[in-house]
Order: C-alpha cells, then sequence, then structure tokens
C-alpha cells in the first residue's frame, strides 16, 4: 500500500490533497477549533515572504499541504502543525484518511498559491482587540465577532481567513474583498482561565504587502505598494500595530522585542532568500535574544510583574514604554527578577518548529525543520 502521507524527516511530513471540500469542512472547523498562540515572527523583504512559526514546546509534527485545483480556484502549497490539530500525530501514524484529514487544509498557519498571493496567520495573545481596553477581563467561553458584513451570508471561524486566500485570491486586492465579505468570529481559547486572543495575518503578492487585523468588530486593513521598505503591512509579530499606532501596548501581548530586532536588522541584509534566513534565525526560538532582558528592557514583558527593592509594581506595559527606568531601582530590579524567573521558569518554554521563506515569483516555500535538530536543512516545495 502506498503512503498516504509522505515522510520527509521524523516530525516532518508531505501530502497532496485532490478531494476537499472547503463548505464540507467548514461547519467542523467552525465548532471544533480554535486560534492558539503564543508567539510568531513575519517579514517581508524584496520578492521574498517569511516567518517563524512558534509554538509551545511539545508540539513538533509539521505537514507541509499541496491543494490542486480540483479542490480550489488555485492550486496552492501551505503548512500545518498539530498545534492547531493534536490529533494529527496519530492521523500520519496510520497513514488513514479520517475526519481531521479533511479538516486539515483549513488550518494552514502559511501558504503560497498559483498566482504567488502568500498569507500568514499571527496570534495577539491576551490582548483584547479594542481601542477602550489593553487587555481582556475574562469572558465567557464561545464566539466573539471579529467583523460584521450584514449583508454577507456565511459566518466562518477566523482561523479559516487564511485558507479562504489561498483559495480563491488572485492578488492582495481581491484578498482583501474576498475577505471583508464574509462575517468573521473569533471562538475563545481558554475556558478555564478567561483568556482569548484574537488573529492577525500578513499578506503579500509580488507589488503589495497588506496587514488585516480586527478591531472592535471592524476591519483594520493597511496596504502599502511600497515593498522595499519596512511598514507596519511588511513586519509582524504578536501585537496590534493598529492599536500600537495609537499609543495602546497591550499588556499581556508580545512582541514588541522580536518586531524591534527585525526592524533593525532589515536594513542590514540584502534583499535574497539568505538575507531573510539570517533575519528570522535572529528572532528564533530559543535563540539566546530572549534570555538578556538587562540590555532589552522589553524582554520583561514575560513577566505579569516586576516589584523593585523599594516595593514599587512593575507592569509589563510600563516596563515596555519604559516608565520604569527613571526609577533609580529598575536595574536591581529587572537583574533580580530575571534571576528569579529563569530559575523557576527555565526557558524556553516556546520553541521554533518551522521556519518558511516563500519566494513570491517563483511561487515556492523554503522549509526548516527545527534548527536545534536538522543542522540547518532546508527543504524547498514548489507548486
Amino acid at each position: 500500500m502506498s503512503e498516504l502521507f509522505k515522510q520527509i524527516r521524523p516530525g516532518l511530513f508531505y501530502v497532496e490533497y485532490d478531494d476537499f471540500d472547503f463548505d464540507k469542512a467548514a461547519e467542523m472547523t467552525n465548532e471544533r477549533y480554535r486560534p492558539r498562540g503564543p508567539m510568531c515572527s513575519g517579514i517581508r523583504k524584496g520578492g521574498y515572504f517569511g516567518r517563524n512559526a512558534d509554538v509551545y514546546a511539545g508540539f513538533d509534527t509539521v505537514l507541509v499541504m499541496r491543494l490542486s485545483r480540483r479542490c480550489a480556484r488555485y492550486s496552492s502549497i501551505g503548512i500545518v502543525t498539530d498545534y492547531f490539530a493534536p490529533t494529527l500525530p496519530d492521523m500520519l501514524d496510520k497513514q488513514e484518511k479520517d475526519d481531521t484529514y479533511y479538516v486539515l487544509p483549513q488550518l494552514v498557519g502559511d501558504g503560497i498559491n498559483e498566482k504567488g498571493v502568500s498569507i500568514m496567520m499571527f496570534m495577539v495573545p491576551n490582548g483584547e482587540a479594542s481601542e477602550n481596553k489593553s487587555s481582556w477581563g475574562g469572558r465567557e467561553w464561545g464566539r466573539s465577532a471579529a467583523y460584521t458584513n450584514r449583508n454577507a451570508g456565511k459566518t466562518y471561524n477566523t482561523m479559516l481567513l487564511t485558507r479562504l486566500v489561498l483559495d480563491n485570491a488572485a492578488d492582495v486586492d481581491e484578498a482583501i474583498e474576498l475577505i471583508k465579505a464574509v462575517n468573521w468570529f473569533d471562538p475563545d481559547r481558554f475556558s478555564s482561565s478567561g483568556n482569548a486572543g484574537s488573529l492577525k495575518w500578513l499578506l503579500a503578492d509580488s507589488g503589495k504587502s497588506a496587514v488585516i487585523e480586527c478591531i472592535d468588530n471592524e476591519m483594520k486593513i493597511q496596504v502599502t505598494g511600497d515593498i522595499d521598505c519596512p511598514s507596519a503591512c511588511t513586519l509582524a509579530t504578536n501585537f496590534s500595530l493598529y492599536l500600537f499606532s495609537k499609543g495602546i501596548i497591550q499588556d499581556g501581548a508580545s512582541g514588541y522585542e522580536r518586531y524591534d530586532q527585525m526592524l533593525e536588522l532589515y536594513s542590514k541584509e540584502e534583499d535574497s532568500i539568505e538575507g531573510l534566513k539570517r533575519i528570522l534565525k535572529s528572532v528564533s526560538m530559543p535563540e539566546k535574544y530572549s534570555r538578556d532582558i538587562s540590555d532589552k528592557y522589553f524582554f520583561a514583558t514575560d513577566y505579569l510583574w516586576c516589584e523593585s527593592p523599594s516595593g514599587r509594581h512593575f507592569t509589563s506595559t510600563e516596563l515596555y514604554r519604559g516608565d520604569a527606568k527613571r526609577d533609580p531601582d529598575f536595574l536591581e530590579t529587572v537583574n533580580l527578577e530575571k534571576s528569579r524567573y529563569f530559575d523557576k521558569y527555565p526557558r524556553p518554554v516556546s520553541v521554533t518548529v518551522y521556519t518558511t521563506v516563500y519566494d513570491l515569483e517563483e511561487k515556492c516555500v523554503h522549509l526548516l525543520y527545527r534548527e536545534d535538530v536538522n543542522d540547518d536543512i532546508w527543504y524547498e516545495f514548489k507548486l
């Protein structure tokens, strides 16, 4: 019997779909699957588009999937992990089609289609997408409207947005129109803690980039045709760029430090696949960049609070904004808390399970699976 899923290396698999039905699988996805954190980084530079997929340690199965035109308007390649589909390893082991098989294409974290449209999904963890608040106060488990189009006939889980674009969009402008024509909802992630998160997306084609965020039940869409300069449309981590532009720093969100590091390296690296790989490596986990918070104070967003020797409490928002730097006890506080934190919670709690770099002209993806275990072996997949 031929293998349904081809194993490329332990933990990394490949499959080709020609019998996937978006509408048939949508209802199951709407009810069963929820966005999960914690962190990722994405960047567009020249004709290349790349991202790290950072997940909690212990989730390390990656499936590369190719959908043919028999499944959609356009063929595509996308990536999904057991982080979104916990039953994935079992299905791969059995080499059988089950309910999970028919849902997996809708759970892709990033991908590219035959028209050269690429899209990446990011989490904004624990941060309310609102201009009125900077954090969730806790809420009932269930659905929360992310974007409402009262003339739309369909309502989808936001995790389906990536698949919708890959299947149907010929460029960034068309992708935006497709997205705006649907009602979208964010399902809560953790019913026990009351914490929730929202999703955001970075899009690219040969001439444009865009970032899409859902704020106060509205789409906040920024588009740029200036793809040679870093901007809110060419860099993404795990905080709302729209809220940040309004001076709102989300307490409990993350990614400010990785965003700043990519921004710093942007002009120093060449517009090439290798240049983009180096930028992404600098913000991958477990890289040492996340271990020294005495030099970059905003790494203290890892902590719920810090207490100085004088008894003052610093919130993560204060620490990032730099308010605490004016306190004479600040540096001593950071060093004390760093020691206490790393003794109790050894890093990393997350790992970069894969890195992808998309060639927008060639319509292909270069994928690195777990750089800590494969000695920087990159695999190439073409449409």
